[in-house]
């Protein structure tokens, strides 16, 4: 059936081209959502001052306000992901969501972003299943969170990680000031919880790092390939403020059982052979090859994960240096080659992680973003923060649920 739009009167009308959630296939995808009342206002009664308790109730009230309306209780959200425009904010985010969500909780990564919205300090998305709560996973050997989180948590043979930091049996950081000693136990303890769910390193479709500098990108792409071969999972890594101190890197992972299917370009990249071709991967002539060790995208059944596509053309090059508007569309450009690759179209996208290095660029963003989609768009988050490359001014991340361009139900707010 083709696609169908739910007006939600809790929320208002999207301010930028997204829907405030998308079912499709087996889950729920909602767009990032900030502390505002349906009225507009800021949550939080003290003139002046950023709330960011009030905030993150109102977020996830708003979270909850979409999920109902295609029927899907807060229970059943998998994962979360929270955005805090300074970590003193931890707290206070921490405090009401465990007021609003009951245990047993979502798997969840928080991390530091800046965000679109004036006043805005907090910004939350979440998936969740569209049928059953989640089966929530517990690895042995790990450390008990601090925070209100469950360390994975599985939907129908799809498994999500929570963000992972480099800490020990007793919560302790391991390897302060080494980039490599880090995202070794990072990805040691994301391999025990997915043992501990019955999958393994070679189930994960997507890998996100988050990272406060560069500096240590090149022992992480070095590391990466002891735990992962060809076909890699799609992968992004974004720079972003970190909640422990003394952490140089977080990765989150999301893994899935079944057969799978990559698309890569004709073009070898770092870490690929460039004489193998495998029956698994579809290669593509336009793409650029990858910087890092990753696809750019994973498919499992219907679910897709794209990964963090940029500005590049085949040859290598940025297109339109510090230029938004041809950086955008040669990202979304990039984005559509890797659809079409699978069989699918930009219409199938139902979630989008837009990172820009400057609020300034969202009016051209926007432009630009909504010429690529047919109305009701994917859900969206879109953060302020650093990128990998000199003169890189956008990345955008991709989910897509194949069919969806006919089937998907979206959430939109009402006038």
């Amino acid at each position: 059936m083709p696609r169908s739009v739910i007006v939600c009167d809790a929320l208002p009308p999207a301010p930028r081209p997204y829907s405030y959630a998308v079912k499709a296939g087996r889950f729920v995808f909602t767009a990032g959502m900030l502390g505002f009342e349906r009225g507009g206002a800021i949550a939080g009664a003290t003139r002046g001052h950023a709330d960011a308790e009030a905030q993150t109730r109102q977020a996830l009230y708003n979270i909850d306000s979409a999920l109902r309306a295609l029927g899907v209780p807060l229970a059943n959200v998998a994962k979360v992901k929270g955005y805090l425009t300074d970590v003193r904010h931890f707290d206070g985010y921490n405090a009401a969501y465990r007021d609003v969500i009951p245990p047993p909780w979502p798997a969840r990564i928080t991390v530091g972003a800046g965000l679109v919205r004036d006043h805005a300090i907090v910004e939350i998305e979440a998936i969740a299943s569209a049928s059953a709560p989640p089966r929530h996973v517990r690895a042995a050997g790990l450390a008990q969170s601090r925070v209100p989180l469950s360390q994975g948590a599985e939907v129908s043979d799809v498994l999500f990680v929570s963000g992972q930091l480099s800490d020990d049996a007793k919560g302790e950081l391991v390897g302060r000031g080494s980039m490599r000693a880090q995202a070794e136990r990072a990805l040691d303890n994301v391999g025990a919880i997915l043992d501990a769910a019955g999958f393994g390193f070679a189930d994960v479709i997507k890998i996100t790092g988050i990272v406060p500098d560069w500096y240590g990108f090149a022992p992480y792409n070095e590391l990466f390939m002891k735990y992962f071969t060809e076909p890699f999972p799609a992968r992004a890594t974004i720079q972003g403020a970190l909640a422990l101190e003394g952490a140089l890197i977080e990765i989150e992972a999301t893994a899935a059982r079944g057969l799978r299917r990559t698309v890569e370009s004709e073009v070898p990249g770092v870490g690929h052979f460039a004489l193998k071709r495998r029956d698994d991967t579809v290669y593509v002539r336009d793409l650029p090859g990858a910087l890092a060790p990753h696809s750019h995208a994973a498919q499992v059944g219907d679910l897709v994960y794209l990964a963090g596509e940029v500005g590049y053309d085949v040859s290598g090059r940025l297109v339109g240096p510090s230029d938004i508007r041809q950086q955008t569309r040669k990202t979304l450009e990039n984005l559509r080659l890797c659809m079409e690759a699978l069989g699918g179209g930009m219409d199938d996208i139902v979630k989008t992680n837009v990172t820009l290095t400057d609020d300034r660029l969202g009016p051209v963003f926007n432009e630009e973003y909504q010429a690529f989609f047919t109305p009701p768009y994917p859900a969206r988050t879109t953060v302020i923060g650093g990128l990998a490359q000199d003169r890189m001014v956008i990345e955008i991340e991709a989910v897509a649920v194949l069919g969806a361009s006919e089937s998907a139900v979206a959430v939109v707010g009402a006038a």
